[in-house]
């Protein structure tokens, strides 16, 4: 019988690692079933290729008061249960609060084997993946500084996506924002006098930025970022999963830029750690000149080669 498993895909950078594992796994033929939040439709196409796509509701989405959350963290147990009926050889959560439900239930009701996969960060560890750990999932590390958070963890190396695309160079410069955005890193991008320029909002809203410089392009979400990065010259954007992408599976230039929203995620240490060891700028405060001047000495460095943890992942998890 093939393998089945269920990946508990989280949004942002978490759904990023989840794809790039996906796909390896498919690639090996096994049977999966993906949750995504359902607040984030375009996550729902993303996945449809690979298996059975679900949708759970988002306990808390990013940086989103507490008082508001304890009725969907309730619905997102209540739901989760519905899994409880079906048997799968591992359950994989790649972090965010998003994975807590489905794998609790999991392994509290049915004793799954469950993994975890720790986010770039190697100051502390992330705090779904913590929780999880407690409850019994075995943790797969990125970096070896990981090591030391959990010594019992399986290091890997860095999870990223794969290319879908050839790389190529249609003279554009690709800025992507990730989830939350970052309004001051958007008014520091308008500034500069480049004539092709790609800018993936996130939660902000396009039309104002749009009338501002009517020949970019703007959007806040996308299914398929991957031709975008594709056809880049130079990609500037924030710590996490898509900088992996860019630098390690496309090759392209990268700045990797720590705004005030993602202060509140990553620590200014993880996202140093991240640039160092992808070979990429790092700014700690964009301005227009700093970011013209980053731009530039990124050209000028090659990209690391570092091993597949995406790869390495599957293999384990289908090995019996």
């Amino acid at each position: 019988m093939p393998v089945r498993g269920l990946i508990v895909a989280g949004y942002g950078g978490h759904a990023g690692y989840a794809y790039a594992i996906a796909l390896e796994l498919y690639k090996r033929g096994v049977e999966l079933e993906i949750l995504v939040p359902r607040e984030y439709p375009h996550l729902v196409e993303r996945f449809r290729s690979l298996g059975v796509v679900d949708t759970l509701t988002l306990p808390r989405k990013p940086l989103e008061p507490l008082y508001k959350t304890p009725h969907k963290w309730f619905l997102s147990f209540l739901e989760s249960l519905r899994y409880a009926r079906r048997e799968y050889d591992f359950v994989l959560a790649t972090g965010s609060n998003f994975s807590i439900p489905p794998s609790l239930i999991q392994r509290l009701l049915k004793s799954a084997v469950i993994y975890a996969v720790e986010d770039f960060k190697v100051s502390k560890p992330s705090k779904a993946v913590s929780f999880l750990h407690r409850f019994g999932a075995r943790v797969f590390l990125q970096w070896p500084e990981q090591l030391r958070i959990y010594p019992n963890g399986v290091l890997v190396g860095p999870v990223y996506e794969p290319r879908l695309y050839e790389p190529r160079d249609e003279g554009y410069v690709l800025v992507s924002m990730g989830m939350l955005g970052s309004p001051e890193l958007v008014e520091s991008i308008l500034e500069l006098d480049y004539e092709r320029v790609v800018v993936q909002l996130g939660d902000l809203e396009p039309e104002p930025y749009a009338k501002r410089k009517p020949r970019w392009v703007f959007f806040k979400y996308t299914s398929d970022i991957h031709k975008w990065l594709a056809g880049a010259s130079v990609v500037i954007t924030h710590p996490g999963n898509i900088s992996m992408t860019t630098r390690l599976a496309y090759r392209k230039p990268l700045v990797l830029v720590y705004t005030a929203r993602h202060s509140r995620i990553h620590s200014v240490v993880d996202a140093k750690t991240l640039a160092e060891k992808l070979n990429a700028v790092f700014l700690e405060k964009a301005t227009p000149s700093k970011l013209q001047e980053a731009v530039e000495k990124s050209r000028k460095l090659k990209p690391p080669e570092l091993p597949v943890g995406a790869e390495r992942i599957a293999e384990i998890l289908t090995s019996r």
